[in-house]
């Protein structure tokens, strides 16, 4: 039995999930993660997907966006390089794979073996490759 693997680009800036804020009247996301949200909601709901029931193996590049402050010869020289970012690979594996809910899986749960790398980039995107898993072997897609 041959194993599929699934790759999509998602042309978008990747962002870590955020912690909620709780105030005296509710609990919210902060405004850049409730957009990356919103965001990726529009890019998945194009897509024409039947969402997978078994174990997934996920590998994650997250091409992460050169800060403006950095000088043209940095970004020049910053193009592709690890990401050293104050913000953890965790939370940025944590916010695609929620918003891939029901699209791609049934709910992450299902992934049990997770690839992420973060890079800097000009062009910031998400690139997700999938493969189903079969219980006696490793994915590593």
């Amino acid at each position: 039995m041959k194993t599929q693997i699934i790759s999509h680009q998602f042309d978008i800036n990747p962002v870590p999930a955020a912690r909620p804020r709780v105030s005296r009247w509710s609990t919210y996301y902060p405004k850049k993660y409730t957009q990356f949200k919103k965001d990726m909601e529009a890019l998945t709901g194009e897509l024409d997907t039947t969402p997978c029931e078994n174990l997934v193996c996920v590998s994650l590049e997250f091409m992460i966006k050169i800060p403006k402050s950095w000088s043209k010869k940095k970004r020049l020289a910053g193009e592709n390089t690890y990401c050293n970012n104050n913000s953890d690979i965790d939370n940025y594996i944590k916010a695609i794979l929620d918003s891939l809910n029901g699209v791609y899986f049934i709910d992450d749960r299902q992934v049990v073996e997770v690839f992420a790398i973060k890079k800097y980039s000009n062009e910031p995107r998400i690139l997700f490759k999938m493969m189903e898993m079969n219980n006696d072997k490793r994915g590593d897609v």
